[in-house]
């Protein structure tokens, strides 16, 4: 009878086990996922797509993903953006092919998240869960603000439990300026739009507490994008339709509603 208890146990436990494992793993198809190419050589940052290797976008086009002020969003050629990865052992490489109805609406008026702008959401870890519901050290937003002069930078780690900042806090959240070292960008503009490139090197994710990561084909790291359009970038009157490629509000809290970029 003994016996009988046991095995009984033992079947409720692998069925929890694989129910778990289910649940994970539909959670974890949910996430929309990208990848990001390996650069053969350092990649010029002109607004120039032909370095690129463009076969595996991360479209940003749907009403599905505007978060904010979607009564404002006016489809495609209003705002959206199709987003390319790139990256070798020392730099992140972004390009962003962005139709916008008004382009470069950052006057340093409103606040950094009300203002044209890119937020880039990116883990470091590799081995972070891809289910975690809160910022870990590991974890950055970064704004790249669109002025047409600038360009100006910041990190916002707001979100993040004290011991678990590593000393690495908030930059540039309440000025204009730029905060990524040896950060290039460039872009040319288009009928609808721009494009734009940008080179981040790692060890902008790094300090003397976080290990500086050096990305290896065949990562996957938690990521996710956001642009945001303001078409009338004054106090009280703009509205300030953002986009991001999960249609996830919570993005800047949770990063479980990210997606995931495998570096190939």
């Amino acid at each position: 009878m003994r016996k009988r208890v046991l095995s009984i146990a033992g079947v409720m436990m692998l069925c929890l086990g694989t129910c778990s494992a289910g649940v994970f793993a539909e959670e974890s198809a949910e996430q929309p996922s990208a990848t990001a190419y390996r650069a053969e050589s350092p990649i010029t940052a002109d607004g120039d797509l032909s370095e690129w290797n463009l076969s595996s976008p991360i479209e940003i086009n749907d009403a599905s993903q505007v978060i904010r002020d979607t009564d404002s969003w006016l489809g495609e050629t209003d705002v959206s953006c199709t987003v390319y990865l790139m990256w070798d052992e020392d730099n992140l490489y972004l390009a962003a092919d962005t139709k916008e109805a008004s382009s470069f609406g950052a006057v340093g008026l409103l606040a950094h998240d009300m203002e044209d702008n890119f937020k880039i959401y990116i883990s470091t870890n590799p081995s972070a869960d891809p289910a975690r519901t809160a910022y870990e050290t590991n974890d950055f937003l970064l704004y790249l603000m669109m002025d047409n002069q600038n360009w100006y930078s910041a990190f916002d780690r707001s979100m993040i439990e004290r011991e678990q900042l590593e000393r690495f806090t908030s930059k540039g959240m309440e000025e204009n300026t730029d905060v990524l070292e040896g950060y290039e960008k460039g872009y040319t503009t288009t009928d609808d739009g721009f494009i734009f490139e940008a080179v981040i090197p790692w060890s902008n994710f790094a300090n003397d507490y976080i290990e500086q990561y050096v990305p290896a084909a065949g990562d996957t790291i938690s990521f996710n994008f956001c642009i945001t359009d303001n078409d009338y970038p004054y106090p009280n009157t703009q509205s300030s339709v953002q986009m991001n490629w999960t249609g996830a509000s919570d993005a800047d809290k949770n990063p479980s509603s990210w997606g995931r970029v495998t570096f190939e």
